[in-house]
This record gives C-alpha cells, structure tokens and sequence, in this order.
C-alpha cells in the first residue's frame, strides 16, 4: 500500500507532499479536529447503539474517510477499460490474462462510495459501466460462469455493488434509480446462486479457514436482502453472521488460517460493519457490537505509532500469499481505516477513530492497492 515515503505512482512528490499536508490540515494534528465534533454522538451511541442503528449512508459519510481515501488519485483512476473491465479482467480482455474474476468489478461499490461520501457524482458515474460488465457475465442460474474462484469471487461482487446500490437509494440520487432498478434484480440473482443448499454448502466448505469471510457472504446476502425485500436472503445473512461470531477468540482474533492475520482481521471488522445497518435481530446487533468491540481492540493493539500494522506472525500477508496477479499481498489500508471509522461510529468508542487518524496521517491519500 503507498505511502508518502514509498516511491510516487500517482505524480510527483511535490503533488503528492501537497496533498498530505492539506490532508493533514483538513484532519488536523495530532488528533482529528472532527473527535471533538464526534464525541457526543459517539458518546450517545454508547449507551444506545443498539436501540439507534446508524444506516450504511451515516457511516460512509465521515470526515476522516472524506479526508483521507475520496479524494485520492489512485482511488479516482484505477485502471478500467472503455467497455468497464477492471484490471485483470481489462487485461483478460486483451488476451494478457489466462482467467477473469468477477470480484474485481467490485471496485465500482468503492466508486459509488466515494462518489457519496465526497459529493462527487461524476465517480458514480464511472462506476455503471462497471458493474454492467459485470453482470453481463452472469449465467441464467444467477451465477458467472468462466469467473476464477467462483463462489468466492462472487461473495465479494455481490456484497460490493449491493452497497454501492444502496448507498445510492438511501441517498436519494434520483438520476441513478434507473440503475438502482435495473441492476437490483441480477444482484438478487445471484445471491440467490450464492444461499443456494449445493451452492452454499460448497462455499461454506472453501470459506472454513477464513472467518472473515462469513461477513463478506453476509453482507452479500444481508444487503441484498433489504434492497430486494427477500426474506430468504435475509436468514440466510443471519446465519452466516452468527457462524462468524461463534468462531471469534476470546482475545478478539477472527481467525484465519488457524491463527490470527492483521490485514483479513481488518476485512472481517470491515465487513461485519457493513452488514450491521441492515441487521434487525437485536441479539446479533449486539453479537456484532460485541466482535466489533473485542476484535478492534485485538487489532487496534497491532497498530504501531508510525500508523503501520504490525505483520509479524500473520498467515497471510507478508509474504505467505500473492494477489489474483501475482503480486505479493500487502495491508490493504483502505480497508484498515474504514474498519477503525466504522468500529468507532457502531460501538461509540473513540479509541477507534484515533486509530484511524493515526493511520490517516501515515497512509492518506489512500487507494487500493489491489488494483496497483
């Protein structure tokens, strides 16, 4: 993941240097001028978390993500082709790639997100012909036949662009209820595909060394769920929640792998967040609440005073697993930050969005690095 002392990839370090300083001043040191302004909803939320569900739109539209990720160039431009292939698969459309995979064009929820969050409706924009590439690949059983990984790839696709999709319908963004319609159908479709008894007893099988992942599939089906008023995707979401807590630690690890990984304990606090507005069993609310609490902590203590997390003794990044395209897998501070945000914004604690200033200061502007 770049940071300000890594080699520039989005312009000179004048520009970027410039960047971070009106960051930092829009963030303000040492701490987020915006904790003073949060504190007391924070501090309401403490105690009533769990009457008062903060909706997926109030937890992307916050200082300190719009500070740090929207405006990042490399969030902005990612590499999509004309006809809105993301990375690999523009690459597979060139014939530079032997597979495709589907998950890639999740990156247009990230658009959405930032489009919202910033008041920039231009990148939501980008993002339709994004997810229509997509969804041109899905087959009559709601799947996508051809895409690597299939169950995998599609869990993180339909979580993805179900938030984007519901960010843009809990905005209002009248321009854009067409696609909200039109693209609402084949996302239950394929959830669908995923909650199906053979599909999903498959899945459960794959996903079992990686607890973070029963968050990814919830929020897939939970959010969808809401969008498409179905109630069989909504049990089924529950479902995969309450798998996802059963296998937390006492000490806050989510395991993966059978130990513990920094950079998939973040994706799973990350997830889990997102899926929690579309919660309405109040004891899994509070199970979340809960994960959220513990599992934030564990993670908040692996953050070093530099901004960085702390690798050593990981499963998976650091050197043991490489990315769809080879490259070796790296913290994805992207999702650190929002999983630190959002764990403040649910739980009420303000250690959380600390942390995430901490991080804000050491890594923003942030983009993603899959797409690098």
């Amino acid at each position: 993941m770049a940071t300000f002392t890594e080699t520039v990839r989005t312009g000179t370090v004048s520009r970027r240097t410039a960047m971070k300083t009106g960051i930092m001043a829009a963030i303000g040191l040492p701490l987020l001028q915006v904790k003073a302004q949060t504190n007391q909803s924070a501090a309401g939320m403490a105690d009533s978390s769990l009457k008062t569900t903060p909706g997926l739109l109030a937890l992307i539209r916050d200082p300190i993500l719009n500070s740090a990720l929207y405006h990042s160039p490399r969030l902005r431009d990612p590499e999509i082709s004309p006809d809105g292939a993301i990375s690999v698969n523009a690459r597979w459309e060139r014939g530079e790639a032997a597979v495709w995979f589907v998950e890639l064009q999740r990156y247009a929820g990230d658009l959405i997100q930032a489009g919202i969050g910033a008041g920039d409706l231009a990148l939501v924009q980008r993002a339709i012909p994004a997810i229509r590439w997509g969804f041109s690949k899905q087959g009559p059983a709601g799947d996508f036949p051809g895409t690597g990984a299939p169950f995998h790839s599609t869990e993180i696709f339909v979580a993805d662009i179900a938030r984007g999709l519901s960010l843009l319908k809990q905005a209002g963004q009248a321009q854009f209820a067409g696609m909200v319609t039109e693209f609402t159908p084949r996302l239950q479709m394929a959830a669908r595909w995923l909650a199906r008894p053979d599909i999903s007893e498959m899945g459960r099988s794959q996903n079992a060394p990686f607890t973070h992942r029963n968050y990814i599939l919830a929020t897939a089906l939970g959010i969808t769920a809401e969008l498409a008023g179905d109630a069989e995707l909504k049990v089924a979401a529950e479902a995969c929640v309450r798998r996802g807590l059963q296998l937390q630690r006492a000490d806050g690890v989510n395991p993966e792998k059978e130990g513990f990984d920094v950079n998939y304990q973040s994706a799973g606090l990350l997830y889990a967040a997102r899926y929690y507005p579309s919660c309405t069993d109040i004891a899994l609310r509070t199970g979340l609440v809960g994960m959220l609490q513990k599992g934030g902590g564990w993670l908040r203590n692996r953050v070093g005073e530099d901004g960085n997390l702390v690798v050593v003794g990981s499963t998976r990044v650091g050197g043991q697993e490489k990315q769809r395209w080879g490259k070796i897998k790296s913290v994805n501070y992207m999702e650190v930050l929002q999983a630190f945000c959002f764990a403040g914004t649910i739980t009420g604690e303000d250690k959380f969005r600390q942390t995430a200033s901490l991080i804000a200061h050491a890594h923003a502007p942030i983009g993603p690095d899959e797409l690098a």
